[in-house]
């Protein structure tokens, strides 16, 4: 009988059966929480959300990008359902490269990094909300900067339901998307490291 080695990635899998241990004791050793990456990974997610709501804006005057529904004023706009799902799709995307840039910046455990970015970013809405209901209004800059302000809609007299849900589906999307991005990012350091194991087994 022949014995068949299959090649994966330029070395054979029994290869990558070998080094796994190894791997896995390097990953142990530097995983879990990077509060670097994650916080950089969450300015990243934060400049793609600026930089993606300008396009949008750019873009079409026809569409309200909304990404919550509570204006400066404290009071509640009307939902537009495009304008809704539009604000989903560039949270989703904003938080996808901010998870992979957490995700290859930490090296390992880019899932739970990548859901570190949103954290942080919930994180920071909570402080500027309560600076905002404290201080002033104008001290939330995320309400000045039109961004994600989803903390304050707790403090409407009249919030809707639909702001509840929104709010509520839009921080799902923001930890899934930094989740994925982490694990999208961190694929390519486990492909480094198991690379340089068998180079250095040669």
């Amino acid at each position: 009988m022949t014995h068949q080695t299959h090649t994966v990635q330029g070395y054979s899998t029994e290869t990558r059966a070998d080094i796994e241990p190894e791997a896995s004791i390097v990953r142990e050793r530097y995983g879990k929480a990077d509060l670097v990456a994650s916080i950089l990974g969450m300015f990243a997610a934060v400049g793609t959300l600026v930089f993606l709501g300008a396009l949008f804006a750019a873009g079409t005057a026809t569409i309200e990008l909304q990404t919550n529904l509570l204006n400066q004023d404290g009071t509640l706009d009307e939902v537009e359902t495009v304008g809704a799902i539009a604000a989903m799709v560039v949270l989703f995307v904003s938080f996808l490269v901010g998870g992979i840039a957490a995700g290859r910046m930490s090296r390992y455990d880019g899932g739970m990094n990548g859901m570190g970015t949103a954290l942080w970013f919930l994180l920071l809405v909570t402080i500027f909300a309560a600076l905002g209901a404290w201080v002033g209004e104008e001290y939330n800059a995320f309400a000045l900067a039109d961004l994600p302000n989803w903390v304050s809609q707790v403090d409407v007299e009249n919030v809707t339901t639909t702001a509840i849900v929104m709010s509520i589906v839009s921080v799902a999307v923001i930890l899934l998307g930094g989740y994925l991005g982490g694990r999208i990012g961190d694929s390519y350091n486990r492909k480094v490291d198991e690379a340089l194991l068998v180079e250095a087994r040669r």
